[in-house]
């Protein structure tokens, strides 16, 4: 098995445990797996960053307790930044399954008090973006936790937040509405996405559901 990451083999040391236990078969090697950081400790209680203690970026948002937290996997370093935008831009839709196991542990890890009732709602695309596209990231990230996924959101503007600096991030719209299909307001909610930047679009996400009556919004990412 060759690393997806990397395309170099991967060699596993053998050891009677993993002969008895049969492990999983591994989808990266053990060189870009140490390229990654785990975030395990988040220093923000509310958006789960892990490298400071005063984060500027929630000083806007709780003012407005419309998320309860934020949770992620990884730190968003330059390695992974690569990794990313090869799954998003690239089509290399299988890189994806390199965090298989991570996603599943860190939610665990992070949401196990949520009832198994909870939903998953990923963040939509435009249709445009995803009949380009072909997927959609956050659904592919949805469809790997322990989690029945609803589209709860329906996107209205289709701009690509990656060409936005974080000043115009922070000033758009709320380009989110709610969509049609009934869900009960009881279950808690998890707002799926790729990456936590400035925190605008899960807010916003969040901010429609609240408005709509869901008032148990949580967001899990990939990477912060």
């Amino acid at each position: 098995m060759n690393c997806l990451a990397c395309q170099q083999p991967i060699i596993e040391q053998r050891s009677w445990q993993n002969i008895l236990l049969l492990p999983a078969e591994k989808k990266m090697c053990s060189q870009c797996e140490q390229q990654l950081t785990r975030i395990s400790q988040p220093t923000c209680s509310y958006c789960g960053r892990n490298d400071t203690l005063d984060c500027q970026d929630c000083q806007r948002w709780v003012t407005k307790v419309v998320l309860q937290q934020n949770r992620a996997v990884y730190r968003y370093n330059p390695f992974l930044k690569e990794i990313i935008a090869r799954f998003k831009y690239r089509g290399d839709y299988q890189l994806i399954d390199m965090f298989n196991k991570e996603l599943k542990h860190a939610f665990h890890s992070h949401y196990n008090q949520l009832k198994a009732t909870a939903l998953a709602v990923p963040i939509p695309l435009s249709n445009a973006r995803l009949q380009a596209r072909c997927f959609n990231q956050a659904e592919a990230i949805a469809q790997r936790l322990p989690l029945s996924i609803s589209n709860l959101l329906i996107r209205t503007e289709g701009e690509k937040q990656a060409k936005k600096n974080r000043k115009a991030r922070l000033a758009m719209a709320n380009p989110f509405m709610l969509s049609p299909q009934p869900t009960s307001k009881d279950r808690a909610i998890v707002i799926i996405d790729d990456i936590y930047t400035t925190g605008a679009t899960i807010h916003h996400a969040a901010s429609t559901l609240f408005e709509n009556g869901y008032h148990n919004v949580y967001s899990f990412t990939l990477a912060r």
